[in-house]
């Protein structure tokens, strides 16, 4: 113990001596570090943190925002973009007030998760930071909401809804954000601004009763009313419900015999009969012109009996259409062709303006023709008719199994690029999806005198018909998912003339002497909008409703309200077609051909694909 202690005071001597015997110390400054780092800075390092941890429940739109972010503030030195000296920005306030308004623009303002319009008097850096970060993300989503996001992709509601959202690159939506002096303009400038979004924007704005944003008009007095109960008037009539009639569709007196003769106001006369009909067309209606019950109620503004177009229109109708438009390009061409299935309508529109319009035939509900947008680039005069692989193995076979003969409807069966006979040919063990069946012009062809090609991994267009009674229906779902025009030779003197400046007579004359099959292609080509809407307004701001013949609607309502997993399904249309072999009645050649057992197997088909001839 003794020597413990004297070791322990001998080093302590040691080290007095030492302390004693030591140069004069100066002090020294530490180095500095790389980068002084600033409170801006260091708020703006936690805003990319918390991007950058990871969260529940994101989507992958929601994670693609995120990586933006957290780009767009690593560019910018991590420079907050909303908030200085602890408070919200003038910029930052109107993003706020414009995301607020997003039930507006049909989205949903619950859907975006704002941050306190006031930070209060002394916000800590946490509050800051979570302010700022929730204020970016609620403004990405917003800009994609705005621009169709919220259905991501519709195929996967239905492969015939073949359509991608517009959206806007998230970190192009920071960078003009942050250049701009109207952030709140630039965000509600990313809805659609196609004229038929904005009028279905008013009326849903009127239908909630909003008027602050609804342009001022004359008041509109109350249309004339029509008794729901009386006869059903008809063309060549006298009657005092005609002149209701006439005043509620605006129709003029007819023209009297005489100078001293008086107008009949109470006679159905040939121009009443015309506003009528195209009145019945707007709404759905069969356009026979006559006024009964179904008509009078709908002139009325009630809501039609099962079977008419007509239906009573409520807020997530308009949405749906709206989103709709979300879908659709900005820029959809200075010229271009819009059908629109539900109303089995086509258009032909130029600078805005409608300057051709027709009715069509569409798909059948099980073989419907898919909404898409592709380029017109030819039109074909006198054409073949190349039977697709659908057809051939869902009718044609089986047809041929039962006996059928493909001479009866004019078709022709070529292989390696020679004709050959079918009947002679084993199909019990041949492939029929090896060979091409086609249908030479003619007055059977089933395209009629013209088609119009514009190439699609659906393989549909659309072409003349010889079935013109079809179109006599109020509701067309005839075809195999090709679109039928009513007077095809007028639209493509209306396209020609268009693209080559050529006029009707040239385009007629080329129709009589012209050959088989002939391709004119176009100089530029003409973008087609096969569309899908069950609602519009049109030039008197009245609104137009369609009957949801395939269901999108329904499934869009069921998408935008999160009810995935209620959504009508069906076979996706862009598979490969299933090769089934079917049963075979043999013939004198020991296999199936054109014997007597089933020689009108193929007529049927024909009857039921084109409604016979």
């Amino acid at each position: 113990m003794l020597r413990r202690f004297a070791a322990v005071g001998a080093l302590a001597a040691t080290v007095s001596v030492t302390v004693l015997m030591a140069p004069p110390a100066f002090a020294v400054e530490p180095d500095p570090p790389a980068q002084l780092i600033g409170a801006s800075e260091a708020l703006g390092i936690a805003v990319r943190q918390s991007l950058e941890a990871p969260q529940k429940g994101m989507t992958e739109a929601d994670e693609v925002d995120r990586d933006a972010l957290v780009q767009f503030y690593a560019a910018r030195s991590n420079q907050l973009l909303w908030i200085e000296n602890g408070a919200f920005t003038g910029k930052a306030r109107a993003v706020l007030d414009e995301i607020a308004r997003a039930d507006d623009w049909g989205l949903k303002s619950r859907d975006f998760e704002l941050p306190g319009t006031d930070l209060g008097a002394s916000p800590t850096s946490a509050d800051i930071a979570a302010a700022e970060t929730k204020l970016s993300i609620a403004a990405l989503r917003y800009a994609r909401h705005a621009r169709g996001g919220r259905i991501p992709k519709p195929r996967d509601m239905s492969s015939y809804l073949d359509r991608d959202p517009q959206l806007v690159s998230p970190i192009k939506v920071l960078e003009q954000l942050s250049a701009t002096s109207d952030p709140g303009g630039y965000l509600a400038g990313l809805n659609p601004r196609h004229e038929q979004f904005q009028r279905l924007r008013k009326k849903l704005l009127e239908m909630r009763g909003v008027t602050s944003e609804i342009v001022a008009t004359a008041a509109k007095p109350e249309p004339v009313r029509m008794p729901e109960d009386g006869p059903t008037l008809a063309p060549g009539q006298r009657h005092p419900h005609v002149a209701l009639l006439r005043q509620r569709l605006n129709v003029p007196l007819p023209a009297t015999a005489g100078e001293s003769a008086a107008p009949d106001a109470e006679l159905y006369d040939a121009t009443l009969e015309a506003a009528v009909e195209a009145y019945q067309r707007e709404n759905g209606m069969k356009a026979d012109g006559l006024v009964g019950r179904r008509t009078r109620v709908t002139l009325n503004g009630g809501k039609a009996e099962a079977g008419d177009g007509k239906r009573k229109a409520d807020e997530d109708l308009l949405i749906a259409n709206m989103e709709q438009w979300r879908w659709m390009p900005e820029d959809m061409g200075d010229t271009y062709v819009w059908v629109n299935l539900p109303e089995f309508m086509m258009r032909v529109v130029k600078n805005g303006t409608v300057i051709h319009e027709e009715r069509i035939i569409a798909g059948q509900t099980d073989k419907q023709t898919p909404v898409f947008s592709h380029e017109l680039e030819t039109v074909v005069l006198h054409p073949f008719w190349g039977v697709p692989e659908s057809i051939k193995v869902k009718e044609i076979l089986p047809s041929l199994a039962r006996g059928g003969s493909l001479d009866r409807r004019g078709l022709k069966l070529q292989y390696n690029g020679k004709d050959v006979d079918a009947t002679r040919i084993d199909w019990s063990r041949a492939d029929i999806r090896n060979y091409h069946v086609y249908q030479p012009p003619g007055s059977a062809n089933v395209l009629g005198e013209v088609k119009f090609l514009f190439p699609n991994k659906h393989q549909v267009y659309m072409h003349d018909t010889p079935t013109k009674n079809l179109f006599a229906s109020a509701s067309r779902t005839f075809s195999h998912g090709c679109m039928r025009v009513r007077n095809p030779m007028k639209l493509a003197e209306v396209v020609l003339k268009e693209d080559k400046g050529w006029d009707a007579d040239y385009v007629q004359n080329l129709l009589r002497t012209g050959p088989e099959n002939n391709n004119i292609a176009l100089g530029s080509k003409i973008p087609v909008h096969v569309t899908y809407f069950t609602a519009g307004v049109d030039d008197k701001g009245e609104l137009q409703t369609r009957s949801d013949v395939y269901l999108h609607e329904k499934r869009i309502r069921l998408a935008l309200a999160g009810k995935w997993d209620q959504i009508p399904r069906h076979r996706d249309h862009l598979l490969p077609v299933e090769y089934v072999r079917p049963e075979f009645a043999q013939n004198e050649f020991g296999f199936g051909g054109s014997g007597s057992g089933g020689g009108s197997a193929l007529n049927d088909f024909f009857q039921n694909l084109f409604g016979g001839f």
